[in-house]
């Protein structure tokens, strides 16, 4: 993703709001499914690209971290305009020589693992030696409205890397050798400097290898890896709702060096119903009377999760009042429900006759309700 804007990705302006984040991703994930493109990588590609995209700027904390280092990532931010971000990024920090690393820069290396990680022509590299955790990987899924409130199965493909399989990873052709970084030393990184700051960062070099590769493999091109889909049965807990997230244990990015997986984070994301609307575990909707039922009072047949209901409308029931329909609404898997709330309009007749008019006019005096 080095040098591409996630807002560019979406087709959305960097001021867009959530809803129209949301949509934009609705519409390129449709488009852009593999099951929709059996074999087109490209479109394979670009689903992976949305779905990195919209994990980010979905997120409040993420799309804050994005826009204030974004733009630098997708400049390169390499050189001395990485060191002198980072340095900008820590003021405010007590004074004093102090050596630091990516992983221990509190909350920037969660920002720095994310958004700076060097690229080598070869595929990206970490600097870190011995055994590290595979990366998480984020996708989002809408899923049906009634899918949402009883819980189900949505089965999704995911877009996947894994090491090569002709040269286990290393990038390097088999039979080929490799030969020790002379920058690094075999290290895979060097020091740098700023002003009281001393820095461990990757070799420019190796890219943290320590070690630099003379033949590329040729399945993979040197990057080690192969682009694979794999198919997910994902259990859907009934309650859910949207920006919710299901997480799958140990299915991200292999590991390397014998480190353990990581994780598929799934971001949840509901589509509206053309009669409900949902507030928590409570279901809202709207029913329609007239103007005697108003006053007379009336029963109803409304639509609820469960099947239709009958409520009762009592008499001298004003415009836009509220019934309740108790344990109606959403049970969530915590064991709570909701309840069903019913939204009353009130239609008044037009296009009287005279007689109508003047029959209303003795009903109004007859309860001491002012007409003209």
């Amino acid at each position: 993703m080095a040098g591409k804007d996630y807002y560019d990705i979406l087709g959305v302006k960097r001021d867009a709001g959530e809803e129209e984040i949301k949509r934009a991703f609705r519409r390129l994930a449709k488009k852009h499914h593999p099951d929709r493109n059996k074999g087109d990588k490209d479109a394979e590609r670009r689903f992976k690209e949305i779905n990195e995209a919209y994990s980010v700027l979905s997120n409040s904390k993420k799309r804050a971290q994005y826009d204030q280092f974004g733009k630098a990532r997708a400049q390169g931010f390499t050189g001395e305009g990485f060191w002198d971000a980072f340095r900008s990024a820590r003021e405010g920090q007590p004074s004093g020589a102090e050596r630091t690393e990516w992983g221990d820069a509190g909350g920037l290396g969660d920002i720095f693992s994310q958004f700076f990680r060097r690229e080598s022509p070869y595929g990206a590299r970490t600097w870190r030696s011995g055994p590290t955790r595979g990366e998480d990987t984020e996708i989002g899924i809408h899923i049906p409205f009634e899918t949402a409130v009883h819980g189900g199965t949505i089965s999704v493909t995911v877009p996947s890397t894994f090491a090569c399989s002709q040269c286990g990873g290393t990038g390097a052709q088999p039979g080929s050798r490799t030969t020790t970084c002379p920058t690094c030393r075999g290290t895979g990184s060097t020091q740098a400097a700023q002003g009281a700051f001393a820095f461990s960062r990757p070799c420019p070099r190796c890219f943290g290898r320590g070690e630099v590769i003379t033949t590329p493999c040729s399945q993979c091109g040197g990057s080690g890896q192969s682009q694979q889909t794999r198919r997910f049965n994902i259990h859907i807990p009934r309650g859910i709702q949207s920006g919710q997230q299901i997480r799958l244990a140990g299915q991200g990015q292999p590991g390397r060096e014998g480190g353990p997986n990581g994780d598929l984070l799934v971001q949840v994301d509901v589509e509206p119903h053309a009669e409900f609307k949902r507030k928590g575990n409570d279901i809202h909707s709207d029913a329609t009377i007239n103007v005697v039922q108003a006053m007379l009072g009336t029963r109803l047949q409304v639509n609820t999760l469960s099947g239709a209901a009958s409520v009762r409308v009592p008499p001298g029931t004003q415009p836009e009042s509220t019934l309740r329909l108790r344990g109606k609404g959403i049970a969530a898997a915590d064991g709570t429900t909701g309840d069903h709330y019913v939204t009353v309009h009130v239609t008044v007749p037009k296009n009287l006759s005279e007689s109508q008019k003047q029959a209303l006019r003795e009903f109004a005096r007859s309860v001491n309700l002012t007409v003209d």
